[in-house]
């Protein structure tokens, strides 16, 4: 999924009318990314922007990607990548990585760029479609390791295009050292009280209407997701974004005030 946004926007460059207005951008100094620390004025927008999200989406609240500050034009970091950035320097979740066995799922390629250079105990980067020989071909509902495997799981943005996410997160679960941390990024509702998904709706162009994303299989409820996570036995330990970042952050920053720290912890 990372690649195919990647590739989407990285793409948009190729167009000679583009690089004039790329070029023009990168002379502004509104915005800044995190993660390469370049200024420019605005960041790429994602399929037209928000403006482009159906109405009936808009009213479920969404907690999802800021399609209006979406890619840094330099670097081609996205907002949910430049966000766990924040949180993990806000937080110093860093020098825990550093000591720490650590699962990534569908591995971003600054985070993945960063973690490496920690030089963690144990460094699994895993994929359904894996696209390099580093990556681990791996299914998050049938995980080839061992219980309490990892220290650290990074699974951002992922269950969402998980038919099964129940399964995933019982298996995230069960190879989860003692204590150890999982980072469970997902777009969800705030007014839903159970999940949007139903097996009709199984269609790509039904899917990108009403879920957001082709291969996206729901919208999740907000209390449904975490209901689920307490009830797989995680202990739920939410970093709020406005908790720790002031609005000026999230605006030069680009990334989404809304979207929490989904962090969880397996206390047993």
């Amino acid at each position: 999924m990372t690649r195919h946004l990647i590739k989407i926007y990285k793409s948009l460059f190729k167009r000679p009318y583009n690089n004039v207005s790329a070029y023009l951008n990168k002379r502004g100094g509104k915005r800044k990314c995190n993660i390469c620390g370049n200024n420019f004025k605005e960041f790429i927008k994602y399929h037209g922007g928000n403006k482009r999200i159906p109405e009936f989406r808009k009213r479920l609240d969404l907690v999802d990607s800021d399609r209006d500050n979406f890619g840094c034009p330099y670097c081609y970091s996205f907002d949910r990548e430049r966000h766990l950035f924040l949180y993990f320097d806000k937080l110093n979740m860093w020098e825990k990585l550093s000591n720490s066995r650590i699962l990534h799922f569908a591995p971003e390629k600054n985070l993945h760029q960063k973690i490496e250079g920690l030089k963690p105990k144990k460094y699994v980067m895993a994929d359904y479609v894996p696209k390099s020989d580093k990556i681990e071909m791996l299914d998050a509902t049938n995980i080839s390791y061992a219980d309490n495997s990892f220290d650290f799981i990074i699974c951002n943005h992922v269950l969402e295009h998980i038919p099964d996410y129940k399964r995933a997160m019982h298996e995230i679960y069960r190879v989860l050292a003692s204590n150890g941390v999982a980072i469970l990024q997902t777009p969800y509702s705030k007014v839903l009280s159970s999940n949007f998904e139903d097996e009709n709706l199984n269609t790509e162009e039904q899917r990108l209407f009403f879920y957001g994303e082709k291969d996206h299989y729901r919208i999740f409820s907000e209390f449904e997701f975490f209901e689920d996570l307490k009830n797989e036995g995680f202990s739920l330990d939410i970093v709020k974004h406005t908790s720790v970042f002031s609005k000026d952050v999230s605006f030069y920053y680009g990334v989404n005030r809304k979207e929490d720290l989904i962090r969880v912890i397996k206390n047993t």
